[in-house]
């Protein structure tokens, strides 16, 4: 019998860690995802925290609103539009998130999974994103929106040729999850994070990701952005919900264009 390199409680031998909480803890021991971790504020100091907070969301998303329009000035081709602005955007998010964190903190929150419970994560969110968020969407859309039409992506994307429409499904399916892990789940939740807990950051950032989508995909990047924030606060990485997004937009648009 071993012991769990991070509790020292008797283990199985084909196991290191007791827990997936105690593989956490023993990774990142400082994480600052840890709610016991936060220190107390006073209501005065909470009231400034959270207007700080709500003004850098704000901030940034008036921020990322201008840049649009100054690529849109010089770009009229919607395929490449979409392609120039996801990129232009995601770079200045990143270099956002590297302003705003410590060295150390950085590249945790850019870490690739390098083991098997994190791919587990991954698989499970995807699991749940397919059999639950899904069905549920299609519930809420039928329910709330039944006169609403398909997305405009995947309008575009049935009537481009065969080569605009694979080069924006590339765009759609690695370069937009790129994007929008590193905004969403990097910056937003990051610094709601700061003076929400756990699961009212995460509920709060699906809300805002869920908002920024069209009426029709309104319900499923709400689900998608809990399950995505999950992953995020549970992993101390984007990379995790990263990847599950990007396979679950590449399924998207490989049924629009190949069914």
């Amino acid at each position: 019998m071993d012991i769990c390199k991070n509790c020292l409680e008797p283990i199985p031998e084909s196991q290191i860690y007791c827990s997936m909480k105690c593989w956490q803890e023993h990774r990142n021991p400082q994480s600052s995802f840890s709610e016991e971790s936060r220190p107390v504020l006073s209501t005065s100091e909470s009231i400034k925290s959270q207007a700080k907070v709500w003004g850098s969301i704000i901030g940034m998303l008036v921020s990322l609103f201008l840049l649009l329009v100054i690529i849109a000035s010089f770009i009229d081709d919607f395929q490449y539009y979409l392609i120039s602005s996801t990129v232009i955007l995601a770079i200045f998010v990143f270099f956002v998130l590297k302003y705003m964190y410590e060295t150390d903190d950085f590249k945790k929150l850019l870490e690739v999974p390098n083991n098997i419970e994190t791919w587990k994560l991954i698989g499970l969110a995807l699991a749940i994103d397919i059999f639950v968020v899904k069905p549920l969407h299609v519930v809420f859309t039928l329910q709330f929106f039944p006169d609403v039409q398909q997305q405009e992506i995947i309008t575009a994307l049935e009537e481009m040729s065969q080569v605009s429409a694979i080069i924006t499904a590339f765009s759609v399916s690695i370069l937009t999850p790129i994007l929008e892990e590193l905004l969403f789940r990097g910056f937003i939740l990051g610094v709601l994070l700061k003076c929400y807990n756990n699961r009212v950051a995460i509920v709060i950032s699906a809300m805002i990701f869920a908002i920024v989508h069209e009426p029709v995909a309104i319900g499923m990047a709400f689900g998608g952005g809990v399950i995505y924030g999950w992953l995020r606060v549970r992993t101390g990485s984007i990379v995790p919900s990263m990847i599950a997004h990007m396979i679950w937009n590449s399924f998207i648009s490989f049924v629009v264009l190949f069914y």
